[in-house]
């Protein structure tokens, strides 16, 4: 006599989407608790670090919404903001962004990156370059001696991967170096970082310029180690996005980040955010809304950002950012295909 048998069937994806949220809760715990640690160090760690510049956001789109993107991906420029933005990239592509700070300050980023060779891995290489100007040299009775330039530079290295349509990890190695006239300093800066999408609602972490450190003066100093965690939401028939984010510096104030862009057709985006340093005084120059707008045509879109701070004083920045489309675009965190219906059952 002959029984039947049926093959287990294939696990749902909301059984692997329950698996991915279960995995980012538990990692934003663990980010939770480590910012409350950063939190209490806080007071006694600042002005013991070195690397202020690198948590200037270096581009444009990211500036316009007030610097929240930790959950976003698919572009470089939210690359800056958490290394698993990598894993949304499909074909190479090249950014470059330039801005204007306060008192003279020039700030120029570049970066590239794709898909390194026909698996899922991918690669991101990025370069940041800024320049504080001349220092005016004054002896102590006042008379001017020689004078000085202050610059800055940092180049990283950056790796992310999908681990499965709702979640990416990526981690990137940074070379920093700082120098006022003959003096200066060089060291090394690490980065970590996880995305997930559940629906049209998408999660990231990201844990910025921790470990390494430079050494200057004979000393060893610490970069400005930083924890952010952010949630976005997108309503693709619109094209609305809105984001929000949360940062824990370790020698810094708290923020809270806020933005919305909408987009037209992937040819005109127009976007506008708030950032807010928690605890800070009314007068922190870290307050402040921002608006922008970004335009496309083929393989070239163009960013503009404008940033007015709470003490008056207003940054611009503008962006460029160029993809090859020889190949089309394959988002990391792309909806799962359905589930394969349980199969017959076998007789034997």
């Amino acid at each position: 006599m002959r029984r039947a048998r049926t093959r287990p069937a294939t696990p749902a994806p909301a059984g692997r989407a329950t698996l991915a949220l279960s995995i980012a809760l538990s990692l934003a715990l663990a980010f939770t608790f480590a910012g409350a640690r950063l939190a209490r160090a806080a007071a006694e760690a600042s002005g013991t670090r070195v690397g202020a510049f690198l948590t200037t956001d270096p581009g444009a789109a990211v500036a316009a919404r007030g610097g929240a993107g930790f959950a976003l991906g698919g572009d470089l420029q939210s690359t800056a903001l958490n290394p698993a933005a990598l894993a949304g990239l499909g074909s190479g592509r090249f950014a470059f962004s330039h801005a204007t700070l306060a008192e003279g300050v020039a700030s120029d980023w570049a970066a590239f990156g794709g898909r390194l060779g026909a698996g899922s891995l991918r690669y991101g290489v990025s370069g940041l370059l800024r320049s504080e100007g001349t220092i005016v040299g004054r002896d102590a009775a006042n008379q001017p001696t020689s004078d000085s330039e202050a610059r800055s530079w940092a180049l990283a290295f950056q790796l992310a991967r999908p681990l499965g349509p709702w979640l990416t990890v990526g981690g990137a190695a940074r070379w920093v170096g700082e120098r006022i006239g003959e003096s200066g300093g060089d060291g090394l800066a690490f980065d970590a970082g996880a995305q997930g999408r559940a629906g049209a609602l998408s999660f990231g972490l990201s844990a910025q310029n921790f470990g390494g450190g430079m050494n200057w003066g004979g000393q060893r100093w610490r970069m400005p180690a930083s924890l952010g965690a952010g949630v976005a939401l997108e309503h693709a028939p619109s094209g609305l996005r809105f984001v929000f984010d949360l940062a824990a510096p370790a020698d810094y104030y708290r923020s809270a980040r806020g933005g919305a862009e909408w987009r037209l057709r992937d040819r005109l985006a127009l976007r506008a955010g708030y950032r807010r340093e928690l605890g800070a005084p009314p007068d922190d120059r870290g307050h402040g809304p921002a608006f922008g707008f970004g335009a496309g045509v083929g393989s070239m879109w163009l960013d503009y950002g404008f940033v007015l701070s709470s003490g008056g004083e207003s940054v611009h920045r503008i962006g460029l950012d160029l993809r090859r489309l020889a190949r089309a675009e394959a988002p990391a965190l792309a909806e799962a295909p359905p589930a394969a219906p349980a199969a017959a059952p076998e007789l034997e």
